[in-house]
């Protein structure tokens, strides 16, 4: 595997200006996990830049990694204080002291003290300043906390007395509001509605201003009017959008009233996932997408996703309805995410180069203008069909991610044949797993079929396939099975003595015993020196086995079983297809191929007592968890999401094994303590 993930970049800036701009560019697009990639590039050239560190840490809160943005935040915290502000704590400080509140007083001083070490000065410059009001609000809506909002609240009232924008006045006067400061957060509203309303030529941005400002201002008929206005205007900005929902849900929770007519003018972004027929092989007696129908299927899917209004979409790229899927995206302006099941040329080989090369120019386009593409795996293919199961099961997943960061759930589109094969990864079988038939939407062919023969002759079509099908593939013994794989070992076991072994191994007795009944059997677990390696089908019930893992060993007290010291493990997880089957010398069963080595490279970057996980093992957790919140829904019952999966970045792996997008997952907090998917 040399490049499990891309992302479509413009060339690497020159100096901090142009990181810096294009930081904002991409958050401002919605591209939080890009924006991270770039600030760990920029950052190793200029390490002492807080704009980009705090353009990093904000691309992570947007991304949903909230733990890894407070620790990549923490030591920044000395310097984003204004002198202004700085001053007014030390008046603070004066007067705890005079009052006898000592311990206030220190505090204050403490961070001081803290800020003025750092270079005392480059939060004055106002887009510095706007962006700490930002990373504060947004950090106090996920975790809370009075301090960080009165700090943010005294970073966005001085940036609204420095530049007089409306934008910074709105973020005072909401954060007032959040505050239960009502007078102040009207006395500011009422000044950004001023400001707003000045002209009569008002912007999109203006008018999404003065939406939020009538809100605090208690005037839905001004509100509606603005956001009415704003959303008519074109382009529309799905992630302002995006932005502007999830500030309303704060103020509604706060007791401010969101009009209806509001919430439905601000509809979230739709993401529709994409499984498409691929053209007829030459020589079909029986054909399912003959050429003759092409312009015919390219015009119903732009037109479905119109009525849609399709603004992501996820997919593999077959020669036929996939591509045309991908170039009506494009022409819309959309963002486009690719997923291909193996490696690029037997891709090509096996599912473009028969239709000519008109459309392997096309599948060429397409992974060059798409806003990301990555891979099931880079290996070839083998002609194991399970590859295009998993790669369904990837678009799927990083889809419903992408979804929960956009407040909304994705659609599935599927052009089909009823009577087209239904083996693994095929159309068919994508429509089978999908839970939810009230999103899914499904293109007859057979009807087009029916229209075109009845129609009167048209010109000919422009598909030439090539006089040759593609190569027949030649399965190759044992069959790869898609599996998900832990690799953990004990942080410092080489510094243990000769002596902490044996009560290494007895304690590790114990460990067992706390975590029965607390997970499924495993299908394989194997263990050397201190490496231990597992296997399971589920990545639900794989997460379960880890935490209880780790639970366990962090449960384990030094001297109870003879230990001189705490011990802790750190955890790999990936998901991916491997060969099964019975080692040769031992007679036991093995699990063996590149994604165990892949998995095992994982492991040595986690941090102790945590647990990392590769991008094709969250996109099959997320695929899981749709799936058992519909069965939950479907039963009448109950289903809570129980872990939270949060970007670290793409990361180099142990062993020169090359980068890897890797996420961070944890136990959500408010997640019930059971709700295993069920068999």
């Amino acid at each position: 595997m040399k490049m499990p993930f891309r992302s479509r970049v413009p060339d690497r800036p020159g100096n901090e200006e142009g990181w810096v701009a294009e930081l904002r560019e991409q958050i401002a697009e919605g591209q939080y996990f890009l924006a991270f990639d770039s600030y760990r590039e920029a950052i190793a050239t200029y390490p002492d830049s807080l704009p980009l560190s705090l353009l990093g840490v904000l691309a992570l809160l947007r991304g949903g990694a909230v733990e890894e943005a407070l620790r990549l935040l923490d030591p920044l915290e000395g310097r984003l204080a204004t002198r202004t502000i700085r001053s007014r704590r030390l008046v603070q400080a004066i007067q705890a002291v005079v009052a006898g509140k000592t311990e206030a007083a220190d505090a204050l001083l403490a961070e001081i003290r803290q800020g003025v070490r750092g270079d005392l000065g480059q939060l004055d410059d106002q887009e510095t300043l706007r962006l700490a009001v930002q990373l504060h609000t947004e950090i106090w809506a996920r975790v809370g906390g009075e301090t960080i909002l009165a700090h943010a609240y005294d970073l966005a009232d001085e940036a609204f007395a420095l530049s007089g924008r409306a934008d910074d006045g709105l973020a005072a006067a909401s954060l007032a509001a959040l505050r239960g400061e009502g007078e102040q957060a009207r006395k500011r509203a009422a000044e950004v509605a001023a400001l707003c309303q000045g002209g009569e030529d008002m912007d999109r941005e203006r008018l999404l201003i003065l939406g939020q400002a009538a809100i605090l201002l208690g005037d839905a008929g001004l509100s509606e009017d603005a956001f009415r206005r704003a959303v008519t205007l074109h382009p529309r900005h799905y992630p302002s959008i995006v932005r502007i929902l999830r500030h309303l849900e704060t103020l509604a929770q706060a007791g401010y009233a969101i009009p209806a007519p509001v919430r439905s003018l601000l509809r979230p972004p739709r993401t529709v996932i994409f499984g498409g027929q691929s053209l007829d092989h030459p020589g079909m007696t029986e054909p399912c997408f003959p050429p003759e129908i092409e312009a015919d299927l390219a015009s119903v899917i732009a037109q479905r996703l119109d009525d849609l209004d399709a603004e992501v979409g996820y997919c593999s790229a077959g020669a036929g309805s996939d591509l045309l899927f991908i170039e009506a995206m494009l022409n819309r302006g959309a963002e486009v995410h690719i997923s291909l099941p193996f490696a690029v040329e037997d891709f090509v080989a096996h599912r473009v180069a028969y239709a000519g090369p008109r459309w392997e120019r096309r599948f060429r386009n397409a992974l060059r203008l798409a806003t990301s593409v990555s891979f099931a795996t880079e290996e070839r293919y083998l002609g194991h069909d399970v590859l295009f199961r998993f790669n369904n099961y990837l678009i799927e997943g990083m889809a419903q991610l992408q979804g929960e960061f956009h407040l909304s759930e994705p659609h599935l589109m599927v052009t089909l044949d009823y009577l087209a094969e239904s083996g693994a990864g095929t159309v068919a079988d994508f429509m089978d797993a999908w839970p939810d038939i009230t999103r899914l939407h499904v293109i007859d062919l057979e009807e087009l079929r029916e229209a075109r023969a009845s129609a009167p002759p048209s010109a000919p079509a422009l598909f030439q396939p090539s006089v040759r099908p593609p190569p027949k593939p030649q399965a190759l013994e044992p069959e790869r099975v898609i599996r998900t794989m832990l690799f953990a070992d004990i942080v410092g076991y080489s510094k243990l003595s000769e002596a902490d072994l044996p009560a290494l191994w007895r304690g590790l007795e114990g460990v067992r015993a706390k975590m029965e009944g607390r997970h499924k059997p495993l299908r394989l677990l194997e263990s050397w020196g201190d490496a231990l390696y597992a296997v399971m089908d589920s990545s639900q019930d794989m997460l379960d086995y880890a935490f209880a893992l780790l639970e366990a060993i962090e449960a384990m007290e030094p001297g109870e079983s003879g230990l001189s010291r705490r011990i802790q493990l750190r955890v790999g997880l990936h998901a991916g297809p491997v060969f099964e089957g019975v080692h040769p010398l031992s007679g036991r069963t093995i699990v063996y191929g590149s994604h165990v080595s892949r998995a095992a490279r994982i492991e040595p970057i986690s941090l102790p007592g945590h647990i990392y996980a590769s991008q094709q093992f969250v996109g099959m957790l997320k695929s899981e968890e749709n799936s058992a919140r519909h069965f939950a829904d479907s039963t009448g019952r109950s289903y809570a999401r129980r872990f939270t999966c949060e970007y670290l970045g793409s990361l180099s792996l142990a062993k020169n094994y090359g980068r890897q997008p890797v996420y961070h997952i944890r136990k959500r907090d408010d997640a019930p303590p059971s709700g295993r998917a069920p068999s």
